[in-house]
């Protein structure tokens, strides 16, 4: 492998790589400026050019691998293959991104009953909603665990405990997704469980 570099007032950068035959001709690591990247099972990533060769295989996720695609070769078109679907970078990040609950909740002193209002997302779409009365907390912890478990991969839950918050809080749940969330959606959630108990 030979690097390439940009020097630019009297600063280096790197540009890409070269891979050298065995007659010396130096090609580019993707003929073609296309990449295929394969996720195994076990949480491998393998990433391999149109002909074949294999790169680059490492467990530190997609971020790892694309990471190495770019600084061998930046611009490259990327196709992902998982199971038996084929997704470009762009949505084999709206794949991954967790589904996200949000919850709000209003205990009714007089009758002692914890309703919840939920909103359950996924990349800003609403997946679906609803509300939920509960005798106590344990009744209500014992129902979210399900929520949870029952998703396919483990969701982001974000409560709202009335705490005064700018007009648009942003939850950041890894470094691929972060998520909006308005002070409106709040404030609709607050009023929903509270009329579920009135």
């Amino acid at each position: 492998m030979y690097a390439e570099n940009l020097i630019d007032k009297n600063a280096v950068y790197h540009y890409r790589q070269f891979k050298e035959t065995i007659d010396g001709d130096r090609l580019p690591i993707f003929p073609d400026n296309k990449a295929v990247i394969f996720v195994g099972l076990n949480g491998r990533y393998r990433v391999q050019s149109l002909d074949g060769e294999v790169v680059f295989i490492g467990t530190g996720g997609i971020d790892e691998a694309l990471g190495r695609i770019d600084y061998a070769q930046p611009y490259t078109d990327v196709e992902i293959h998982e199971g038996d679907r084929t997704y470009t970078r762009k949505d084999y990040y709206r794949h991954i991104a967790p589904v996200v609950y949000l919850i709000a909740q209003h205990f009714d002193d007089d009758t002692g009953r914890l309703a919840i209002a939920y909103e359950r997302r996924k990349n800003g779409r609403l997946l679906d909603d609803g509300t939920v009365i509960f005798a106590d907390d344990g009744a209500f912890a014992d129902w979210l665990a399900s929520k949870v478990k029952a998703e396919e991969r483990p969701p982001a839950v974000r409560f709202d405990y009335k705490i005064l918050a700018p007009a648009v809080d942003t939850v950041k749940l890894n470094n691929d997704c972060a998520v909006e969330v308005n002070y409106s959606t709040w404030l609709n959630l607050r009023r929903k469980a509270k009329k579920a108990v009135m």
